[in-house]
Formats: C-alpha cells, sequence, structure tokens
C-alpha cells in the first residue's frame, strides 16, 4: 500500500437533526447561485452575535447543521488551524465575531463535546396580511422557529415545570383523600 493517501481523525457525527430535502432561501436581492449560502451565512452570524434568533422554520432548520459543524469543527480543531480559520472567516461575516467565537462559544461547548450545541423551538404560525384585492384581505400564514445555542444568557423559551404540590388546594385535597381512605378502612 503506498504512503500516498492519509487516513485522517473524521469528526463525530452531529447530533442535531438534519433535513433531507434541501430548502428554498430565495431573496431577490443577491444572486440566484449564491443567494442560499449568502442567507445561511447571515443566520449564522447572527446566531453567533445573539445566541438566540426567530426564523422562519426552513431557514432555521437548514442553518442549524451548519452551526453545529462550525462549533464542532472549533472544539476538535486547534485555533491556529489553517481549515478552521478559513471557515470560521467564510461563516462570520463579522470579523469581531471571531474573537467570541474562539474565546466564548468554543470554551462553553469543549466541556460537552457530544453535542448538540443548538435548541430549536417551533412557534405559533404567524398570519399577516399577503395583500388586499377588492376590498377583500389575504392572509398569509408564516412558520417561525427559534433557534438559540445551549448555555445563552436568556430565560429558557420552554419554563421549567412548576412543583404546584404544596399549594393550599393540594394540600386540602390530599388531606381530604386520606380522611376518606382512613374512614373506608374502618
Amino acid at each position: 500500500m503506498s504512503g500516498t493517501s492519509r487516513i485522517s481523525a473524521s469528526l463525530p457525527r452531529i447530533r442535531a437533526t438534519i433535513g433531507h430535502i434541501p430548502q428554498r432561501l430565495k431573496t431577490l436581492r443577491i444572486n440566484a447561485h449564491r443567494s442560499r449560502l449568502e442567507i445561511l451565512r447571515r443566520i449564522v452570524t447572527r446566531l453567533v452575535r445573539e445566541e438566540r434568533c426567530e426564523f422562519p422554520l426552513n431557514r432555521a432548520v437548514e442553518a442549524r447543521q451548519y452551526m453545529e459543524r462550525l462549533l464542532q469543527l472549533g472544539i476538535f480543531r486547534d485555533r491556529d488551524d489553517n481549515y478552521m480559520n478559513e471557515m470560521v472567516d467564510w461563516w462570520l461575516i463579522e470579523g469581531d465575531l471571531r474573537d467570541k467565537f474562539f474565546d466564548v462559544l468554543v470554551p462553553r461547548f469543549a466541556q460537552h463535546p457530544a453535542g448538540p450545541y443548538t435548541d430549536l423551538y417551533r412557534l405559533p404560525n404567524e398570519r399577516l396580511e399577503s395583500y388586499v384585492r377588492k376590498k377583500r384581505v389575504f392572509y398569509r400564514n408564516f412558520d417561525i422557529a427559534v433557534l438559540e445555542l445551549k448555555g445563552n444568557p436568556f430565560p429558557p423559551v420552554v419554563p421549567e415545570p412548576e412543583d404546584h404540590s404544596n399549594s393550599l388546594l393540594n394540600i386540602l385535597l390530599r388531606n381530604a383523600i386520606q380522611k376518606r381512605v382512613d374512614n373506608h378502612s374502618r
């Protein structure tokens, strides 16, 4: 066997769900061939900057896998790696986010390298007015999702369930049930 081919260690699988159909991410202001990638770059940049964002569902689903892979590259490769630097420079449009990526996000997720590093929550549909024709209003439904990095400083999207076992009503019900059980057992 010749020594020309070198097997390098591959990255582990991304644990986030990846859609199998590329989404339609068209925009009118960008060339059609680059529009999809430009939209994804903007989403990834915004997600690194804000750490929690609302997007249309199809854009959030597709951008999630790119954000996961970028974080995975940051964890498993060195900061001085040429490929890593090239990927970060390409995906993060704003230059100051490079420091945030390496100094804040990568150390946060390095403690849990298995992932997933993002959460995706689907919000209720948003119904917006699309157009008016002959005094009739036509509406369009938009699927909205929240894409966030885990460990962000914001309150959780889905609140923790509260414990109401010690509320007055539950205590009274528990005591009434206990009295009834005690009366039947005698």
